[in-house]
């Protein structure tokens, strides 16, 4: 597996597609430049609120989803221009997810800073997330039809359903932690989100109703991909490489894949156990399971296969720029951090 970056500069790399990483980069750049200007321009009192919603904001980030909005609309022939704002706002709805997220697993780092809720409290951090949702639905609401409102808004509840089902389905019963119960909350908690990305993008840029099939499913499978990498950089990566704090899933309240699908090949006896050790806390024996069933192995070709579903989903369909959601595609699957 090739090697990636410490950040989200996705095209620190010698491969072939490097000339494709770097206008994913400029890209990239562009919508940090842009939500500063707009977190700037916005500011209100008081300012401690303020300085608590761009903290995490400014600390960078993948962008993945705010990438993947601009690009589904340049893929159907709009232009990065015209879709900028719904990217941006794209990215203050992610980060007001991170910010609650950590606060509910009492994470102390994101994206190589101290969390939100660690450096300005839970309080204020929460309202900051608050906040950051409003400015998303005023910057959309200038430019969104009611249709694409719809959209958005219909994922944003279908994300909140899966998060919260995330948390009820974690420990509560052993009967619970199977790959079906997993893929229900995946599908609602981070694909639902992929998926609005994409459409959002295809219709800022006019796509046809046979290009937004087309886009949602690249979407939904570049999602799967996405969150089981992500599973598996929370059981082996280090808080160095991320940026953020990892084994928060085994230690916090959220499934994990990796660990799902090591249960799968586990005895009775053997799932008893994990469960009940992980309920105080101690993960020396989850990670000797895991260990032990080649977890992560698996999972790293799972990634890898949803990646390359999604890619095939939009190759020769006549996309302008499938080269672009590709290259996303890849780095979801296969990404460090």
């Amino acid at each position: 597996m090739r090697e990636r970056p410490a950040k989200a500069d996705i095209i620190r790399d010698t491969s072939d597609d490097s000339r494709i990483r770097e206008e994913l980069h400029k890209r990239l750049v562009t919508i940090d430049d842009e939500i500063i200007r707009i977190c700037e321009e916005g500011r209100g009192e008081p300012v401690e609120l303020y300085e608590t919603a761009i903290h995490l904001l400014q600390a960078g980030g993948k962008r993945i989803r705010s990438l993947l909005t601009a690009v589904s609309c340049e893929a159907v022939g709009g232009t990065f221009e015209e879709v900028l704002p719904f990217a941006v706002a794209t990215e203050f709805v992610q980060t007001a997810s991170l910010i609650h997220d950590d606060i509910i697993d009492e994470d102390d780092q994101r994206r190589g800073v101290e969390s939100t809720h660690k450096k300005y409290g839970s309080k204020m951090a929460i309202i900051a997330g608050d906040l950051l949702i409003a400015q998303a639905v005023r910057l959309v609401s200038q430019y969104a039809s009611p249709e694409l409102m719809r959209i958005i808004s219909e994922s944003g509840i279908t994300m909140c359903e899966g998060e919260a089902s995330d948390i009820l389905m974690y420990f509560t019963s052993p009967q619970l932690l199977t790959k079906e119960s997993y893929f229900d909350v995946v599908r609602r908690k981070t694909v639902s989100f992929m998926r609005a990305a994409t459409k959002v993008g295809g219709m800022v840029g006019k796509a046809t109703s046979e290009q937004l099939e087309i886009l949602d499913s690249f979407g939904e499978h570049m999602g799967y991909a996405f969150q089981i990498r992500d599973d598996i950089l929370d059981v082996v990566a280090s808080a160095d490489a991320t940026g953020k704090t990892t084994l928060s899933d085994l230690n916090g309240t959220k499934a994990n894949y990796v660990l799902i699908h090591a249960l799968s090949l586990s005895t009775e006896l053997e799932v008893k156990k994990c469960i009940e050790l992980l309920k105080i806390g101690k993960i020396d024996y989850t990670l000797q399971l895991i260990k032990r069933t080649n977890a992560v192995a698996h999972a790293s070709t799972l990634a890898q296969e949803y990646a390359e579903i999604a890619k095939s989903a939009i190759r020769g369909r006549d996309l302008v720029r499938e080269d672009l959601l590709c290259v996303l595609a890849d780095h979801a699957g296969e990404r460090d951090f």
